[in-house]
């Protein structure tokens, strides 16, 4: 992903004007392409925390590991809500920081975003 989205920035607008402007082409490939192409890149991260954090109950429960995930599904059989809805909720806490993280990144990669 992070290939295809710097491919597609290279061919943008704004390097050939930066190329124009006689920058040097590491620092148009730095501080232009790959800071533009990690925004994908970055959105993608945070949505798959939510796959991994959910599929840790799978795994760990499948694989008899200790952990969070193993506690849930040791818990809901046993009808032990308030061990289901803590837990739950503390992975939802983790979800929700690292999506307030790739929001902050957002900004910080395209100053653009910042301004809205």
């Amino acid at each position: 992903m992070t290939r295809n989205s710097v491919l597609d920035n290279l061919s943008a607008d704004y390097v050939d004007t930066a190329d124009a402007k006689g920058l040097p082409r590491r620092v148009v490939v730095w501080r232009h392409v790959v800071r533009n192409s990690l925004i994908p890149v970055v959105s993608l991260l945070g949505v798959s925390l939510g796959y991994m954090l959910g599929g840790t109950v799978l795994i760990e429960g499948i694989f008899n590991l200790p952990g969070l995930g193993y506690q849930i599904f040791t818990s809901i059989p046993q009808h032990d809500g308030p061990v289901v809805v803590g837990i739950g909720t503390l992975l939802v806490l983790v979800f929700l920081l690292v999506n307030l993280l790739v929001d902050l990144l957002y900004g910080i990669l395209d100053p653009r975003i910042r301004l809205h």
